[in-house]
């Protein structure tokens, strides 16, 4: 599998997640992909000028003529990985499965990286944004049956990113954490470097014949696993303060202020499923086959990024 080289092509590579898994497949995974194919509807940007420097080929995504830059961009193609943001209109997407499985490309990555709304309990009020991820996983299978395109979802947990952030519940500045429901619920977060390193691994190992049958179709992966009182335990001895308050609201009273408004921020629906224990993956993950015993890397943690943090705090 090591001497194989490949091509990918990342839509929306520098993008909020795209940008750092395209830096991933080029400084990490050069060997096997030596070939990083970039859609991108703006050239000159700062990512994208650092992206190219790096040795990534860049392509410009037209609006105007969406189905000749797919196809350009993914001719020759083994692998495509669609990091567009949710803000997306679907027809866009649509076109990207469709044109990945046209180009008879072997691995298409769904735009999914998050939820694993396979698991969601909001019947009849789930959030539209998981409704139009259905409804293009089911599409891209569809139109990939019977052809070479194996088509993948991978659930991520949470942007480890986001770990630290007040409006998740955890302000590290303050000392303070707000969860919904019991504090010692533990929840997925996985950087986005990792996420990058876990889609090199799942293509090469999809790409590669005798590993191909090991790979699934939907799977998930967790960087870090966590509850409210990690987070607060963590920052208590990183400080060097007491441990600070954790404040449990109430998950039933949310979950049903959802139901009678339905279409509320997506926030409200994820801090639902943290405190229902959607969001923790240790029961069943990939980690084993993307990652086995920390091989290739060591997962970037909530520790790791605290440090961090707390370095940036310090200096100013």
């Amino acid at each position: 599998m090591a001497s194989s080289r490949h091509t990918v092509t990342i839509v929306g590579g520098t993008g909020r997640l795209g940008y750092d898994i395209t830096k991933i497949f080029l400084d990490e995974f050069h060997t096997t992909f030596p070939a990083v194919r970039v859609l991108t509807r703006d050239q000159s940007t700062a990512k994208a000028k650092d992206l190219a420097a790096r040795g990534a080929l860049l392509y410009t995504f037209d609006p105007e003529n969406i189905a000749q830059s797919l196809a350009d961009a993914f001719a020759g193609a083994d692998v495509v990985i669609n990091a567009l943001p949710t803000s997306m209109p679907k027809d866009a997407k649509s076109q990207v499965a469709a044109a990945a499985v046209k180009s008879s490309v072997k691995v298409f990555f769904l735009s999914e990286f998050g939820v694993d709304h396979g698991r969601n309990d909001f019947p009849g009020y789930d959030h539209h944004e998981w409704d139009v991820k259905r409804q293009l996983a089911s599409e891209a299978r569809e139109l990939a049956r019977g052809t070479p395109t194996q088509v993948i979802a991978v659930y991520t947990g949470l942007f480890l990113e986001l770990a630290l952030n007040p409006f998740m519940g955890f302000d590290v500045e303050k000392n303070a954490y707000t969860c919904i429901g019991p504090p010692s619920q533990k929840v997925t977060f996985t950087s986005k470097a990792d996420i990058g390193r876990a889609l090199a691994r799942l293509s090469a190992l999809a790409l590669e014949p005798l590993t191909a049958a090991k790979v699934p179709d939907e799977l998930r992966i967790a960087g870090t696993i966590v509850s409210y009182e990690d987070v607060r335990d963590l920052v208590s001895r990183a400080k060097g303060v007491p441990k600070g308050e954790i404040k449990s609201e109430d998950l039933a009273q949310l979950k049903d202020t959802l139901q009678q408004t339905p279409g509320s921020h997506i926030v409200n629906y994820i801090r639902v499923l943290m405190g229902e224990g959607k969001l923790d993956f240790s029961g069943e993950n990939a980690n084993g086959l993307v990652n086995p015993a920390e091989a290739f890397w060591k997962w970037k943690s909530v520790e790791d990024l605290l440090r961090k943090v707390l370095l940036l705090w310090s200096k100013r």
